[in-house]
């Protein structure tokens, strides 16, 4: 690896050539996943067994907070793993959608935002005005409040002293790996998601950096998630107590890594990784001129391949705060109590709308909220989450038919996330979604992704397809019910005229 120029981080691609693992002594690949629902860190054996685990809390509060708090609870995660003498070979990093600035020497410059900190829809809309269909064109999406783009053009507007103090614009996950190996890299998915990035050519756009202020040396080299960062500095192994000179690798952002850790390595595969927001994405070979109405094309994390789709908005993050504010500690404990009663509740006319932060896909509308209707004296808890828990599988169904109508065929959905631990929530999307649904009962497919990506990274596999034949275990299928998927159809369809009046 290239040394780092005087007083900054280094942006020099590392060597390819990976260290092999040393046999029999190893205890296998470490993966970092920081999302809406905490920190979670995991050892993962060259079999695909998850050998330790370890989460906690969200490390941040709200729509912006300080990439540093990140760090210290990433790095506190893997310590309490590497303090039980467990031996880390390789490591691989995912996080949810933020944006974060550095300077030189890695440090934020301001806070992080994350994906649902919408404060410069308007400067999204001044982009899109100024670039017109260009806009779209070049970077698969339409214009974003929560993307780096519109948020730069923002910050060019109200601090512009901010850009003279920043060396990197970076990914949270980005900001974790240059924590871990100084070296300042990104990987295509991410890069797509910042709008500043041509996602048909795999590189980013000067026309939109500049009319976003942007300078392009401020624009991290791009890789493949497999690609090898960088190897863990002597700074970072004291305060994690990894082997200095770990391998890293460059990692993605945890709906694509979901997608990586349930087999998405080639094209024609679609995933729904269900968590506080789902991310639906089909994979495909080559990136279609138009992709639909409101979905997304981005450049994926393996060389050769694009995805359509997209993030939804809150969908899990949804039910969560269904079950709270009832009086539940989360939805698992809400589902613990009522899941026995659920399939016989008849939620009648109340239907629930969970995207109380805005919707993503289909389309990009941060002003919408979550919505109500319906409700009687005769519901109840059990009426309200049966209700809440049609309405967030049926935003993942808006996102299926914004694909079809794209001309993209999506025949069979692979599940992951916690609903793929439960063979009732496979079937009930089954029905809802009138295809195929596969699941791997693993709720933990983002931490096996980054996995994936570093136990390629790293030497164990020579590459993803490979990695995944040995990590990612075998699907179990559910087919649609005939009378269930009948029921399922006339509920969504009068749900989606009841909220298509809001």
């Amino acid at each position: 690896m290239a040394g780092p120029q005087r007083g900054e981080m280094s942006a020099t691609r590392p060597s390819s050539v990976a260290t092999p693992f040393a046999p029999a002594t190893a205890d296998g690949v470490l993966a970092v996943d920081v999302g809406g629902g905490g920190v979670r860190a995991g050892v993962f054996g060259r079999d695909g067994s998850l050998r330790s685990l370890v989460s906690g809390p969200p490390p941040s509060d709200g729509e912006q907070f300080n990439p540093d708090w990140t760090w210290l609870a990433v790095a506190e995660a893997i310590r309490s793993l590497t303090s039980r003498r467990i031996q880390v070979r390789a490591v691989g990093v995912t996080t949810h959608l933020a944006t974060t600035l550095t300077d030189a020497e890695g440090q934020p410059t301001t806070s992080a935002m994350l994906w649902r900190d919408n404060r410069a829809s308007q400067d999204a809309r001044d982009l899109e005005a100024a670039l017109g269909p260009e806009l779209r064109r070049v970077t698969g999406r339409e214009a974003s409040g929560e993307s780096a783009a519109a948020r730069m053009r923002m910050l060019t507007r109200t601090s512009p002293a901010l850009l003279g103090r920043t060396r990197w614009l970076l990914s949270l996950k980005d900001y974790l790996v240059l924590k871990l190996t100084g070296a300042a890299c990104t990987d295509t998915a991410s890069a797509s998601y910042t709008q500043l990035f041509d996602v048909r050519r795999r590189q980013w756009s000067p026309a939109i950096a500049q009319e976003c202020g942007v300078p392009a040396a401020i624009l991290p080299p791009t890789f493949p998630a497999t690609t090898l960062a960088g190897r863990v500095t002597a700074a970072a192994a004291l305060v994690t107590g990894l082997v200095p000179g770990t391998p890293v690798a460059v990692g993605g952002p945890d709906g694509s890594t979901g997608a990586l850790g349930v087999a998405a390595h080639q094209a024609g595969v679609t995933v729904d990784v269900a968590g506080t927001t789902d991310v639906l994405l089909h994979t495909a070979d080559a990136a279609p001129e138009h992709q639909g109405p409101g979905v997304v094309l981005n450049a994926y994390l393996l060389p050769g391949l694009w995805t359509l789709g997209g993030p939804t908005g809150l969908t899990g993050g949804g039910l969560d705060w269904l079950a709270v504010t009832m009086g539940y500690q989360s939805a698992a404990a809400a589902y613990q109590a009522l899941e026995p009663a659920l399939d016989a509740a008849d939620p009648g006319d109340l239907m629930i709308r969970t995207t109380l932060t805005g919707r993503r896909l289909p389309g990009w509308d941060a002003g919408q909220r979550g919505r109500m209707e319906g409700l009687s004296a005769e519901h109840g808890p059990v009426h309200l989450l049966r209700a809440a828990e049609e309405g967030s599988i049926f935003e993942v169904r808006l996102g299926i038919d914004a694909l079809h109508s794209g001309g993209t065929t999506v025949s069979q959905v692979i599940l992951a996330g916690r609903p793929a631990t439960s063979a009732r929530a496979a079937q009930l999307r089954a029905n809802a979604w009138g295809i195929r649904v596969g699941r791997d009962s693993d709720e933990y497919a983002s931490l096996r992704g980054a996995a994936l990506a570093a136990s390629v990274a790293g030497g164990y596999f020579a590459d993803a397809r490979q990695a995944a034949t040995a990590l990612v275990a075998p699907l179990e299928w559910y087919q649609p019910e005939p009378a269930g998927a009948t029921a399922a159809e006339e509920r969504y369809q009068r749900w989606r005229s009841v909220m298509a009046a809001s």
